[in-house]
């Protein structure tokens, strides 16, 4: 890592890849339909982009998308968009491990587009599904990951991973998201962030996860949709 490239102000683009939205949440099925799940998916993705794109160090922020939906959202907040070349159809859907390869191969090339555009820039590959995000816990994982190199925050599972950074312009982002990601980008070289970062660590897969992030307070779209569920079904959202 040269001097010259961290002697720079700090700066960072955030990427952030959804899913073509029929396709995404699909472990919250027992608990809301696919009309449901999707406007919980959209509230939650708004809640996460406004999060970071408010931290001072944050100069950019894309979703990597091949969902129209899910892009029109991004740009109305001021997100580019980077799109996924390989949406899933719903007649012939790919299984799991093709969806996430897609994902990860998308994330690579979003992340080569924005360092030939943003010389020396940190980029970071976040989850899109961080309701209880905070701004300060972002901008604390981002500092410690500019000591260096290639890191990740993992969830609070244990096994996933909630953001990953490359912090070096020579050293690619490599994202290995899936099941079980955070043990294979620890293996692939990158180094753990310790923090006491709980809306970071807290993305949204199942109604246990819904609960967690609702105990520690969701953003304001978010908490929009789960009153208008609740009060339309309350049995769906439980008791906060």
């Amino acid at each position: 890592m040269s001097t010259a490239t961290r002697s720079v102000a700090p700066r960072a683009h955030v990427l952030v890849a959804v899913k073509e939205l029929h396709a995404a949440k699909t472990r919250l099925s027992g608990v809301f339909d696919t009309a449901d799940r999707t406007g919980l998916v959209l509230s939650m993705l708004r809640d996460t982009l406004a999060v970071v794109s408010d931290v001072a160090t944050v100069v950019g922020v894309t979703v990597v998308t091949p969902d129209p939906a899910v892009a029109r959202l991004a740009r109305s907040v001021g997100a580019d968009v980077y799109a996924d070349p390989a949406p899933v159809s719903t007649d012939e859907r790919p299984d799991e491990g093709g969806t996430e390869h897609s994902l990860n191969a998308a994330l690579s090339a979003a992340a080569e587009h924005v360092r030939f555009n943003e010389r020396g820039v940190d980029v970071v590959a976040l989850q899109a599904d961080l309701p209880s995000l905070r701004g300060g816990e972002f901008g604390e994982a981002l500092a410690a990951a500019r000591t260096g190199g290639r890191s990740v925050v993992v969830d609070h599972h244990g096994t996933g991973t909630a953001a990953l950074f490359s912090c070096d312009p020579d050293i690619p982002l490599d994202p290995r998201f899936g099941p079980g990601s955070a043990k294979r980008h620890l293996e692939s070289g990158a180094r753990p962030l310790d923090g006491h970062w709980p809306g970071l660590r807290t993305d949204v897969d199942t109604a246990d996860d819904l609960d967690a992030a609702q105990a520690l307070g969701v953003g304001p779209a978010t908490r929009a949709a789960l009153d208008a569920l609740e009060h339309s079904a309350p049995s769906r959202c439980g008791n906060e």
